[in-house]
């Protein structure tokens, strides 16, 4: 009884069926597996059932028709190449590298090879000078000067700018139009103060282009070149100072625009009055002249008039005189115009080569060579 009783009250246990190694195995295969290439999971755990075997059907229901699918894209090749032309030249120095075609580069347009072929051989020959003047006004202002050069800088060359001195900029906005600038004084400025000053010079540049003073522009393009050769290489400068450099090469070539804009208006204005002076040559537009009277002729006296001895002279002397006048009058004029011109002349060269230098050298050499389109082509007798 005791026995009866205990195995009556023993309570059930509750056991998974133990599966066999074969539905283990089975388990573990229907796992969707990762693609050894890409590292993509397969979504259909099922197709990988074939491993390596192509399969091209027919297929009988869904999953085969997958695996037909699969087959087809494994057969494919990972990388399709389009035929190409034999008369295409433009990728005939291709090259593959890792599965990938590395197209050949387009040549680019604002090389220096590009460029030197739109400008005349003068021209090329005057920015190759002005490249190799730069590069030793650079290794020049690197140097130390001596120490009895520097105690000799009056106050008219300063070798700082404070920043934030208002009176400081308006000293040096003065010296800029009033002193030319000094190797030593250039020498022991450092690069905050170069920056201070040339961004001044910037902001002062088309004002004083429209003044007309030649000296005055003249000693403008001295400070621009010293400057800029006194700043550092592109590689160490920030870039914020690299747009403060690249700020006066823009307004420089702002400023060229309109100076050619100027002297088209200039030349325009010419022709026509060229046509004008020759519509008048022609005598379509000359006035009629007005009809004079005739004066009655003098009554002459019986009296005979007394000779003078200096009365057959007079007109002679008179008429010498009056030509030696008109002749030191028109000598004067000519002189006074070709002055002018020779003023204005200068003038204009002076301005167009101090706005060419600007350009050339932050375009050049501080690597805004977008600027350099700015510049003009010779082609007046400068150019033979």
């Amino acid at each position: 009884m005791p026995d009866k009783r205990k195995a009556s009250m023993s309570t059930p246990t509750f056991k998974r069926p133990r599966l066999n190694e074969d539905e283990d195995d089975k388990t573990a295969h229907e796992q969707p597996r990762s693609h050894p290439i890409y590292g993509q999971k397969n979504a259909f755990p099922g197709l990988d059932d074939a491993g390596d075997e192509l399969f091209y059907g027919p297929a009988d229901d869904g999953m085969e028709y997958l695996r037909m699918v699969r087959s087809e894209a494994n057969a494919m090749p990972s990388l399709f190449i389009a035929q190409s032309s034999k008369d295409a030249t433009s990728f005939t120095h291709g090259f593959f590298e890792d599965e990938a075609y590395i197209a050949p580069a387009k040549p680019d347009e604002k090389t220096d090879a590009f460029l030197q072929s739109l400008y005349p051989e003068a021209q090329n020959s005057y920015y190759d000078l002005l490249r190799y003047r730069f590069l030793l006004l650079r290794s020049t202002l690197k140097c130390t000067p001596p120490a009895a050069v520097i105690a000799g800088l009056d106050d008219s060359h300063p070798i700082s700018l404070p920043r934030k001195n208002a009176a400081a900029r308006k000293e040096w906005r003065r010296l800029i139009l009033a002193v030319d600038p000094q190797m030593a004084q250039l020498a022991c400025m450092d690069l905050e103060s170069v920056l201070g000053v040339l961004q001044i010079l910037a902001r002062g540049l088309s004002d004083n282009v429209r003044s007309g003073d030649a000296p005055g522009i003249r000693r403008l393009g001295a400070w621009a070149w010293s400057l800029l050769g006194k700043c550092r290489e592109i590689g160490e400068l920030s870039t914020e100072e690299v747009g403060e450099i690249r700020d006066i090469g823009k307004r420089a070539a702002k400023i060229l625009e309109k100076v050619r804009e100027a002297e088209d208006v200039e030349v325009e204005a010419e022709e026509e009055a060229d046509e004008d002076s020759n519509v008048e040559e022609n005598g379509q537009d000359e006035p009629e002249e007005p009809l004079t009277e005739i004066e009655p002729m003098p009554e002459v006296s019986d009296t005979p008039d007394m000779p003078m001895p200096d009365d057959a002279n007079q007109p002679d002397e008179l008429a010498a005189a009056k030509e030696r006048l008109q002749a030191r009058l028109q000598d004067n004029s000519q002189h006074a115009m070709s002055d002018d011109t020779s003023d204005g002349t200068d003038l204009v060269t002076q301005t167009r080569a101090m706005l060419d230098m600007i350009i050339t050298v932050v375009g050049e050499f501080f690597g805004q060579r977008d600027l350099l389109e700015a510049r003009e082509i010779w082609t007046g007798p400068e150019a033979l």
